[in-house]
């Protein structure tokens, strides 16, 4: 870029990581223009906040937390609402949107991830909410009936913590995951147990080691009749799909970037092309994907005086994670997944449980806290930190 001209940043994406990005790069740069480009309407609010909004009474309107008007005010964007970005033009340095072109100096794909389409039968299987957006939640929200029968696909951070919220609320979730145990990815077999039979005792109905075949619609009093592979049917007035996301690569796998299981950046947020940078979840950094809250603040750090000319590595701190389980509060640091080893229950009482991920050199990678421990979560993350 000129060192005489302003540089131009372009940013795919108006989640977290891409107002979180470009809050970095008017703080490194006044002068910078900064446009923004993206399908949705602008507002900021925090998506973490969706699987939990229903026990605080929110409407999607009330999770926005500022406005698209104020962000462009605050931030001094240039910004393209509602356009797509439909290719990268590497040769021409231009991003081509349903607008128009745009040049850059430096483009920064911040384009999230989409929710997982599990293949499944049936005539209704179309009609499950996965709840990702302002706009999925509030379908969700609109078409929830008072008491309602939640079929949840997925025990997973996001379906735990939905079945959560709901069963606290009055309704009535039923989760469907073909693992053992809620948070099985995430926690050993004995944390995952006591979710299970804790919010079992409130009124959650688990299938585990199972999968649904298919979902058919009948006018009925629960319209919903969900078909699982060892044949039970569930009846449900809603269905929500929490299976899991994939990044959203296609605008730079099609541009010719390389690409993993997300877009692949290194430790500067740079993409295989150097001017374009990926951030939050749809990248897959040198040690994986992080897609939290954490990791694409830390990133965005980086990131932004790297776009704007200043290499700055990528520092991440101890990536730990609150479980929004309110009946059974957990914290935890799960360890990076190429990581060999073994959890250990260090303390189990009734003020909760303790358990470290220890490796094959006897180097601590990780940990689960639950109930009152949890409070130790900043001792936590950092002793994993020094041992790091």
């Amino acid at each position: 870029m000129s060192e005489n001209a302003s540089p131009t940043v372009v940013v795919v994406g108006s989640g977290l990581a891409g107002f979180g990005v470009l809050r970095e790069l008017r703080r490194l740069s006044p002068e910078a223009r900064l446009v923004l480009v993206t399908l949705e309407d602008g507002h900021f609010y925090s998506k973490p906040a969706l699987s939990t909004a229903l026990a605080k009474g929110k409407t999607s309107e009330a999770l926005v937390t500022t406005p698209a008007e104020k962000m462009i005010a605050n931030l001094k964007l240039d910004a393209r609402i509602g356009r797509e970005a439909e290719a990268i033009d590497l040769a021409g340095k231009a991003l081509l949107t349903t607008g128009g072109p745009i040049q850059y100096d430096a483009l920064i794909l911040a384009t999230g991830a989409e929710p997982i389409r599990p293949q499944i039968g049936g005539d209704a299987a179309h009609r499950a909410i996965s709840v990702n957006q302002l706009e999925h939640y509030d379908r969700f929200r609109n078409e929830l009936p008072e008491g309602a029968r939640v079929l949840i696909m997925g025990a997973g951070l996001v379906g735990t913590e939905f079945a959560n919220d709901l069963v606290t609320n009055g309704y009535n979730p039923v989760v469907v995951d073909m693992l053992d145990e809620p948070l099985a990815q995430l926690v050993p077999p004995a944390v995952g147990r006591k979710v299970r039979q804790t919010l079992q005792d409130k009124g959650v109905e688990w299938h585990f080691g199972r999968k649904v075949e298919a979902i058919d619609y009948r006018h009925t009093e629960r319209g919903y009749v969900a078909t699982l592979d060892d044949d039970t049917r569930i009846n449900a007035d809603i269905v929500l799909s929490a299976v899991g996301l994939l990044p959203h690569v296609k605008l730079a796998q099609e541009a010719g970037l390389e690409i993993g299981r997300g877009i692949k950046v290194n430790e500067y947020g740079q993409t295989s092309e150097p001017d374009i940078y990926a951030i939050g979840d749809c990248a897959e950094y040198p040690n994986g994907l992080a897609a939290y809250v954490t990791p694409i603040m830390a990133a965005a750090r980086g990131i932004a005086p790297s776009a704007l000319g200043t290499p700055t590595p990528i520092r991440f701190p101890p990536l730990s994670v609150q479980v929004k389980t309110t009946v059974f509060p957990i914290n935890l640091l799960p360890p990076a997944a190429a990581v060999k080893g073994e959890w250990r229950e260090v303390e189990s009482d009734e003020h909760g449980d303790k358990h470290l991920f220890v490796d094959n050199d006897n180097t601590i990678q990780g940990y689960v806290l639950t109930r009152e421990k949890c409070e130790e979560r900043m001792e936590m993350d950092k002793l994993v930190g020094e041992a790091a």
